[in-house]
């Protein structure tokens, strides 16, 4: 029942953190003033220490305490009892600040950062005008004035309990800031021995030194505050240190330099990876690293226990440190590792996007010239349907005799084009020539011809005789699916027209054609793509110039 009533004690005044804050400053106001040449009095610090136990924002509240843990803080609690002393009560002092100052940085709400404040405030006034006094006869106060202190100083206290703080919000050991709580202690040591040094330097008095230390103290922080987070010209050292402190020995500009370096210096990720690995081994708080990508792996340096490991896809990238490492320098390395996977990544992708392209050049090399292949299929099984129709003799072998050696000489282009798919064929040919040559590698064909060459206008022959091959040959094919089927070729200077009379292309064609392959029973679209690529790459334009039914017309001219 005994355990029950205290426990719930216990838990009613941990809901109440100012009512201990204020009743542990009570008890440390009558043993700073005297109060621990008592015996009797000094048994309060046992109290005091119970109550700051309850109130400490170090450790969780509900962690229970084992028996090593409570015979441990049964011997600092006497050892510190029979020790007790104006010393002893200026450190706890001094600590009891820090923790108070670490506080104020978690605490959101602005009436319980007043109350801590309040505390801050009373605690330096009990530890200067309280414990510095008994340290020494040298540091001397009016009696009477340090009288009213000690019986009116505590009339304060009540104020702590107007200004309620959240019990939930310091049960956790993370609610505290041990950097501005050092900082804070730091502030105060440097604040009670820059008074007592005034002292013995100026001969001054005690409360005349407080004063003006005080106010060069306050004079410095205010320039460092302004310092920290200035508002014109530069950064402040507040970035500085934060910079600092992030970078853990490596900054992080350099760091991006090295990576800059390395991609520029290695092409292949793997080798990338591996030397950036390698700098990072170099750094003291490292003693090995080692990391795998896919079949890939490698190590340098020592492997160790205490490893942080960070993984992305295939790929894994292991630091080992000398000792276990702080959540700080996990994130640290973290972020190292985060930023060369993500280089090595974009290096990888970039790999597979040149090989992609690679295979696509040879695949549209190979549609091409499969496509040319059949153009010249098809017109050999034309001369073989004109050779075996009756007829002169003659006639069929002077037939043969001039398309034979046209089709061998494009045969030849189309095989140079497998051979070096990256270069193309832009040697110029004189329009009138290359007119008549197409006139009569399709003389036995019906085909309606308009315009004649100049001599004096240069083509790129390739492209042309690509082109034309492709729209003859597809208005071929159409007119077997479309009987009595007119076709007509217009060439004026470097326009080339080929015209049929029969239905239109649907809409949906229309407007895929020339823009990417489409499927086809005849394989119309796939090779007028090519064409049209072709084209674009010379400075020409293979155009649908007309799509209506009894005219449908393409259009190949340089651009203007």
């Amino acid at each position: 029942m005994n355990a029950g009533l205290s426990s719930r004690v216990a838990f009613r005044l941990a809901n109440w953190p100012h009512f201990l804050l204020a009743a542990h400053l009570l008890m440390l106001h009558a043993l700073a003033f005297g109060g621990w040449r008592i015996p009797a009095v000094r048994l309060l610090w046992v109290v005091a220490l119970g109550l700051f136990l309850i109130w400490q924002p170090f450790v969780a509240g509900e962690k229970r305490v084992n028996l090593r843990l409570g015979g441990t803080l049964f011997g600092v609690v006497l050892g510190s009892t029979v020790l007790l002393g104006p010393w002893l009560l200026l450190i706890w002092c001094g600590a009891l600040a820090a923790a108070i100052g670490g506080r104020v940085l978690w605490t959101e709400r602005r009436g319980e950062r007043t109350g801590y404040l309040l505390a801050f405030g009373y605690l330096i006034g009990v530890a200067v005008l309280g414990v510095v006094p008994e340290i020494s006869p040298v540091v001397a106060m009016d009696p009477t004035l340090r009288g009213l202190l000690a019986r009116f100083m505590p009339l304060f206290l009540p104020l702590l309990l107007l200004f309620p703080a959240h019990a939930p919000l310091r049960k956790s050991g993370e609610a505290f800031d041990l950097f501005y709580g050092l900082l804070v202690f730091l502030v105060m040591a440097v604040f009670l021995l820059g008074a007592l040094a005034y002292m013995l330097v100026s001969g001054a008095g005690y409360v005349d030194a407080l004063f003006r230390t005080s106010m060069t103290v306050a004079l410095a922080l205010l320039v460092v505050a302004w310092a920290w987070n200035p508002r014109a010209g530069f950064s402040g050292i507040g970035s500085a240190v934060s910079r600092y402190l992030l970078s853990v020995g490596m900054p992080l500009d350099q760091w991006l330099v090295r990576l800059s370096e390395e991609s520029e210096r290695h092409a292949d990720p793997v080798r990338f990876l591996e030397a950036l690995m390698h700098h990072l081994r170099d750094m003291p708080w490292v003693m090995g690293v080692s990391w795998q990508s896919g079949q890939s792996a490698g190590q340098s340096g020592e492997q160790t226990v205490h490893v942080h490991t960070c993984l992305a896809d295939e790929l894994a990238l292991s630091v080992h440190f000398r000792q276990a490492p702080s959540p700080a320098m996990r994130w640290h390395v973290e972020w190292l590792l985060r930023l060369a996977m993500e280089f090595y990544l974009v290096k990888r992708q970039t790999h597979q996007l040149q090989r992609m392209g690679y295979v696509q050049a040879i695949y549209e090399t190979g549609a091409r010239v499969t496509h040319d292949v059949k153009n010249l299929l098809q017109s050999l099984q034309v001369l073989c349907y004109a050779a075996n129709q009756p007829g002169d003799p003659a006639e069929v072998a002077a037939l043969l005799g001039r398309q034979l050696p046209q089709i061998a000489d494009r045969l030849k282009a189309t095989l140079e084009k497998l051979q070096s798919p990256t270069i193309e064929n832009t040697e110029p040919v004189a329009a009138d020539f290359w007119w008549r040559t197409l006139k009569d590698r399709y003389s036995h064909v019906p085909i309606v011809w308009v315009g004649e060459g100049a001599a004096e206008i240069s083509l790129p022959g390739a492209l042309y005789d690509s082109v034309a091959e492709n729209l003859l040959q597809n208005a071929l094919a159409k007119r077997q699916r479309q009987p009595g089927l007119a076709i007509k070729v217009t060439f004026e200077g470097d326009c080339l027209m080929v015209v049929d009379d029969g239905a239109a292309i649907s809409s949906e064609l229309a407007s895929a054609l020339l823009k990417e392959p489409v499927r086809s029973e005849d394989g119309l679209g796939v090779g007028l793509y090519h064409a049209a690529r072709q084209a674009d790459g010379v400075g020409y334009a293979l155009t649908l110039a007309e799509n209506r039914p009894g005219c449908v017309a393409f259009s190949l001219a340089a651009c203007r």
